[in-house]
């Protein structure tokens, strides 16, 4: 393998280093029309250190009562007050870890959009620090935005080809983007880097994992073990990758030893919750699921899993309750998007589901479930016209072997005699 996977053209790269370069010149002219030191303009020259930012003559106890006050709140659960100190402190103090931190609460929070304005305005006036573009990129990871994410990694691949967090991001960008094998191989690029590194272990694992290879995902989480022994996530990651290749015991073993070292670990309790409900266990992963929102309320896709335990549980509206709560985190789950679609049809709350499905149509235009829920809807109505429409975008957006086509063609069928 090439030393950066899929090669960026020379030129392509010119272009890159062109309008870093551009940016620097734009925030160096701004400082000078507005009467600044040219002292503070960081250095342009790509082998040198990135100049830190000048700090602001503050008292140091005024940033540490800002951050404790910040990761109190946190905790607490005021995610607007958290967010406001760190922001407060980072403007007292302009280091570098306090922005981090920040950041890292965001997405935790299930502020993916805030995190990556944060990120981006770091990332936007300090040009030539790698860390900025590293932060910005697992924001936009995060968010879902594979497009803008792998930009922003082959910009720090430009800065230095060997930078193993840039292949780290690249490689998870070209997953968000289904380019699964371009992401494998980045991400082992990532590894053969810095082979000592649990958390570029963990993130090939994860990427094996998704494409089935489950074998050598376990082989990956237990190097991320062997990195660090007490690092829960990895125990997690192993233990989700056992539980798939049927060693129930031995998962369930690296489970609770998550829950051991870190007991507010919610995605220990999401991968437990799978565990009951493939030994059919049903009350069990109810409980555990309802850990897993308990402590980690922002993650939308284990609210998504326990309105699946509900919904086949028959508790309709719990169901309902949490599939809303799914769709609306930032960034959503989006299967649970069409779920929630189905259940409403389901209910016959025509107008509610109406209101859902439009307004999930405007975000993501190319989904094909939501216009074949919305068709049932209209037909429902007796807007025969506008039904035929959706069930017609279906069948126009929808896989060729999709089992619904032939009945969004029996229903055009019907509404035409109509």
């Amino acid at each position: 393998m090439s030393l950066r996977g899929p090669r960026i053209h020379a030129k392509w790269r010119l272009g890159v280093a062109l309008a870093i370069l551009y940016r620097m010149f734009r925030r160096i002219l701004g400082i000078a029309l507005a009467g600044a030191l040219l002292a503070t303009v960081p250095a342009c020259g790509g082998g040198q250190k990135p100049a830190k930012t000048t700090k602001v003559k503050k008292k140091g106890a005024t940033k540490r009562s800002l951050l404790a006050e910040a990761r109190d709140d946190a905790k607490a659960g005021e995610i607007d007050e958290a967010d406001r100190k760190y922001a407060a402190a980072f403007e007292v103090d302009k280091e570098f870890d306090i922005l981090e931190e920040r950041v890292d609460f965001l997405l935790h929070a299930g502020r993916a959009s805030r995190a990556q304005e944060a990120a981006k305005a770091y990332y936007d006036a300090n040009a030539t620090d790698p860390a900025g573009y590293r932060m910005y990129a697992e924001t936009l990871i995060v968010g879902g935005k594979g497009v803008e994410a792998l930009e922003v990694a082959d910009q720090i691949l430009s800065m230095n080809a060997e930078d193993a967090a840039g292949h780290e991001k690249r490689g998870r960008a070209m997953l968000l983007l289904d380019k699964n094998q371009e992401g494998v191989d980045e991400l082992r690029r990532a590894v053969q880097l810095e082979p000592k590194s649990g958390q570029f272990h963990m993130s090939l694992g994860i990427a094996l994992h998704k494409l089935r290879e489950i074998n050598e995902a376990a082989l990956e989480f237990r190097a991320a073990l062997k990195s660090n022994s007490e690092d829960p996530t990895a125990h997690v990651l192993l233990g989700m990758a056992l539980r798939d290749q049927n060693e129930l015991d031995e998962s369930k073993h690296y489970l609770d030893k998550a829950l051991e070292l870190d007991p507010d670990n919610g995605q220990a309790y999401f991968e437990l919750g799978v565990l009951y409900n493939m030994q059919g266990k049903q009350a069990d992963a109810e409980v555990a699921f309802a850990k897993a929102v308990q402590k980690s309320p922002n993650e939308s896709r284990f609210w998504y899993a326990y309105g699946e335990i509900y919904r086949v549980q028959e508790r309709f509206d719990d169901a309902i309750n949490a599939y809303r709560k799914a769709v609306e985190l930032d960034p959503p789950y989006p299967k649970a998007i069409a779920k929630l679609g189905l259940m409403l049809v389901e209910r016959k709350d025509w107008d509610a589901a109406e209101a859902f499905l439009t307004k999930a149509i405007r975000k993501d235009t190319k989904n094909p479930v939501n216009y074949l829920h919305l068709g049932a809807v209209y037909a429902a109505q007796k807007k025969y016209k506008v039904a035929i429409d959706n069930f017609q975008t279906f069948l126009d957006l929808a896989p060729k072997n999709d089992p619904d086509r032939a009945r969004a063609k029996e229903a055009i069928q019907e509404l035409k005699r109509r």
